[in-house]
């Protein structure tokens, strides 16, 4: 009896480990993505298309956990946070999308700032369903307030490590 109980939990293990791989490949892809919404040329377009890759992020995880939920339920969480984030640096993509109204060096500082930004958001946002949903939690039941200081801390960490150089997720 021991012997099936240790072989489901390694099974269960091995399952966890597989999902996480996956989940944390759905991150990255999206936060490369993210870097690159921010050097679409036109301003406050780029947001939207950073908004996009969010959505698409959730979709796919929530996918990866089995879970159903409607586009619209997905935007609505995203905004909500990334209005939390925005406390924590992310208003600064509004004036960097501006930037780009500037010919030539505002359009190509623009674009840099934002892909970091969009990446780092775009991690913090990723991590925190993850999070949610390893822990057997729905997109009903996610709470923007319970994971506001998961959020930020995971944005903030990623935005640390990029100004460091570090790259992916």
């Amino acid at each position: 009896m021991n012997t099936k109980t240790e072989t489901e939990i390694e099974t269960q293990d091995t399952e966890k480990a597989e999902r996480l791989d996956k989940a944390s490949a759905i991150i990255s892809n999206k936060c490369k993505w993210s870097a690159a919404a921010g050097f679409i040329p036109v301003p406050y377009l780029d947001l939207a298309g950073l908004a996009a890759v969010q959505v698409k992020m959730v979709s796919e995880l929530t996918e990866l956990y089995g879970k159903t939920v409607q586009q619209e339920a997905i935007k609505t969480t995203i905004a909500t946070l990334l209005g939390t984030l925005a406390t924590a640096g992310l208003a600064a993509p509004v004036a960097f999308s501006t930037l780009k109204l500037i010919p030539g060096l505002g359009a190509v500082a623009g674009g840099v700032s934002l892909g970091a930004l969009g990446a780092a958001a775009t991690y913090a946002v990723g991590k925190v369903f993850v999070n949610h949903f390893e822990g057997g939690g729905t997109l009903a039941n996610f709470d923007t307030d319970k994971v506001k200081e998961d959020l930020k801390s995971a944005f903030t960490s990623k935005t640390a490590k990029s100004s460091a150089g570090s790259s992916g997720a």
